[in-house]
């Protein structure tokens, strides 16, 4: 539906370089949308949000004459109406934070991923939704973790880059779900098939798979019994990438969102040349509708098209994107370690055993955090402030009360916000101001003297690193100690909203490159 732009400030940012048409996303009652993605299917547009998903009706026929030559030269606004599954349970299987949308021909039908790694279906011609997919905790060695899809005929294929695999779904009789012959990650020989560095997958009728440099490999359909070839692709990545989503279709180039450079870069798929589509410092790239001679992208709460035909040149400079400046300054709790680069550990993760999103980053003594991290290691406030909790007489869980919240978990299908808060264990939090909170979880205790009221500067210790919360302590022989580090801004998690790839280019923008310690 196409209604007047409102002339509220928040939809007058429409000054894009190179723009050919700017439209502001509305909701139902004219609220900026705010989308993370964005998919096309049945003539209709359907927008991501973290907890729902948005409908355009008729959308795409009025993409196509809003990228006509001359075609809607005054920006508009979409209107979308919710189409759930906001605060909903489906087929039994609560909805948790959205991350992932794509249009499945083959079904005629939205497929849905959501964080803890459970796919839902919404059909539009029926108005219904049901689980696709429901995961199932510890149904291997690690979980699998699905971080991004693509639809192939009338099956998705999921990334796992947890398990080295790209997954089929649903799995049909007589065909592999695996797409590769299985091999795990620290099996992995030269010449193995190997996605463990992936961020995004796109699909033609080849598969692509983006990895975090920005290198992409190209795999043919596979024959259904766990092989698959890889095919040539003459792409070669240009210096300091920062790779954040992969698109494609038939007939359309391969399209690279950069978050982080406020950019894309457009790859043509017979002879691996790319150009670059640059976009302003205040941007805020997200999900990207590709065509064969221009490309839709969501930019904060705008849908912008691009013409292929003006690209930049090479030798014009990318802007970084603007970090929030109430993450500048702020320094990791540790003393001589990097952020890791093991996505598994990440803000965002799934956490499969307990059907429940990862809401912090792990620190364990392994070669991902390039650190010691022992039992009773210091821990340090990332940033001054005052102590808003500190569990100074704290007691963990016993054995039968572990087994007991995990039975519940496990019941329904979900962490509850009293259950993760035992999972944490003995916690430290720390109020910054102006939003800005951090979370110190799996403490083996508090240092003395720090309570809540108390003021600490960055770089004070506040508490040690210990395992409580985690169950790994209760027989009596302490198991991976590791810190479990949060950061908050306005009452969500540092990563809610956001994919695994964007995810760490936040954390990297505030911490440095992931796994390289601060002054390595």
């Amino acid at each position: 539906m196409l209604v007047p732009a409102l002339a509220s400030p928040q939809f007058c940012q429409a000054k894009v370089e190179h723009a050919v048409n700017v439209w502001s996303l509305l909701d139902d009652v004219s609220r900026p949308l705010n989308p993370i993605t964005v998919a096309s299917g049945g003539g209709d547009l359907f927008f991501l949000t973290p907890q729902a998903v948005w409908k355009v009706p008729t959308g795409e026929s009025l993409l196509e004459a809003g990228s006509a030559p001359g075609g809607a030269s005054v920006a508009p606004a979409l209107k979308a109406v919710c189409v759930g599954p906001r605060n909903q349970v489906v087929s039994g299987v609560p909805v948790h934070e959205l991350t992932a949308a794509a249009y499945c021909q083959g079904r005629n039908s939205l497929v849905v991923l959501d964080k803890s790694g459970d796919l839902f279906e919404f059909i539009p011609g029926r108005g219904v939704w049901q689980v696709l997919r429901a995961n199932a905790s510890l149904s291997g060695s690690p979980d699998p973790e699905y971080i991004d899809m693509a639809t192939q005929g009338s099956r998705v294929c999921a990334l796992d880059p947890e398990r080295n695999e790209i997954w089929r779904l649903p799995a049909m009789p007589g065909v592999r779900s695996s797409y590769f012959a299985p091999v795990l990650p620290w099996r992995l020989q030269p010449g193995d098939a190997n996605v463990t560095e992936g961020i995004a997958i796109a699909f033609d009728g080849d598969t692509y798979v983006l990895s975090r440099s920005g290198h992409i490999t190209k795999y043919g359909a596979g024959t259904g019994d766990g092989s698959v070839v890889r095919r040539s692709f003459p792409w070669r990545q240009v210096a300091h990438m920062r790779p954040s989503r992969l698109v494609t279709a038939a007939g359309t180039a391969l399209f690279i969102v950069e978050r982080e450079n406020n950019r894309v870069i457009v790859v043509d798929k017979s002879s691996g040349k790319g150009r670059q589509y640059l976009f302003e410092q205040g941007s805020d790239l997200r999900g990207l509708l590709p065509r064969h001679d221009c490309f839709w992208i969501i930019d904060r709460n705008k849908l912008v098209l691009r013409t292929l035909a003006k690209n930049d040149p090479w030798s014009a400079q990318c802007k970084s994107r603007k970090m929030d400046l109430r993450l500048d300054g702020l320094a990791l709790p540790l003393q001589g370690v990097a952020f890791p680069v093991h996505p598994g550990v990440w803000p965002g993760a799934r956490r499969l055993y307990r059907y429940g999103v990862h809401q912090g980053v792990d620190f364990f003594c392994d070669s991902a955090t390039t650190g010691r991290v022992l039992m009773g290691t210091a821990v340090k406030a990332a940033d001054s402030g005052k102590v808003v909790r500190s569990d100074v007489n704290f007691r963990d869980m016993d054995a039968p009360t572990f087994a007991a919240v995990m039975k519940q978990c496990r019941l329904a299908h979900n962490t509850s916000d009293k259950d993760e808060d035992l999972f944490r264990g003995c916690q430290v939090w720390i109020d910054h101001g102006n939003g800005l909170e951090t979370r110190y979880a799996h403490l083996n205790g508090v240092r003395s003297g720090i309570r809540a009221g108390t003021f600490v500067s960055r770089g004070d210790t506040i508490a040690y690193v210990g395992v409580s919360g985690t169950g790994q302590d209760l027989p009596g022989v302490v198991k991976h100690p590791h810190l479990h580090f949060e950061i908050w801004l306005d009452g969500r998690y540092l990563g809610w909203g956001l994919t695994q790839a964007e995810t760490l280019g936040v954390f990297e923008d505030i911490f440095g490159t992931a796994g390289k310690r601060s002054g390595s």
